[in-house]
């Protein structure tokens, strides 16, 4: 039997295929995870009324596909709606709706297009035309709305 730094060959080639499966292992669990993570707002904007309608206030305009964060596309921190979304376990509320999450003036079921806060999954109510987003302060310009965080600077 060979010996390298006084370990047997053997030895050495168990330990490097044990780390070598321990790394295969680490990033299939990461990979599981992002998929869990990047498949899940999408199913979120299907449990808010107009969720797939909700406008980008910002100058690139389009629509804002991650409407719980302060990113319009890829999530990561959650806006107050989102946080308050979350709170209710990711279900729309008579609660959530009457509720002005950013503090605008506008109810969300308002900003939403659901006034009257009737709207359920698979409903068959007729929505209004959204009106804002409920988890961004706007107009940006208005004095209510000056603290909050610019997130036009990365949508």
């Amino acid at each position: 039997m060979s010996y390298i730094n006084g370990a047997s060959w053997d030895s050495q080639l168990s330990l490097s295929l044990l780390q070598l499966l321990t790394v295969i292992m680490y990033k299939l669990i990461v990979f599981a995870v992002l998929l869990e993570v990047c498949s899940a707002f999408p199913s979120f904007r299907g449990r808010i009324p107009n969720g797939f309608n909700v406008t980008n206030p910002c100058p690139s305009g389009g629509v804002w596909q991650a409407v719980g964060h302060f990113n319009s596309t890829a999530g990561g921190e959650t806006n107050p709606f989102g946080d308050d979304f979350a709170s209710t376990g990711y279900t729309w509320t008579e609660s959530l709706c009457k509720t002005d999450s950013d503090l605008d003036g506008l109810t969300n079921g308002e900003e939403l297009g659901d006034p009257q806060c009737t709207w359920r999954v698979g409903s068959n109510v007729a929505l209004n035309d959204p009106k804002g987003h409920p988890g961004l302060c706007e107009p940006f310009s208005a004095p209510a709305c000056k603290n909050q965080r610019d997130v036009c600077k990365d949508n």
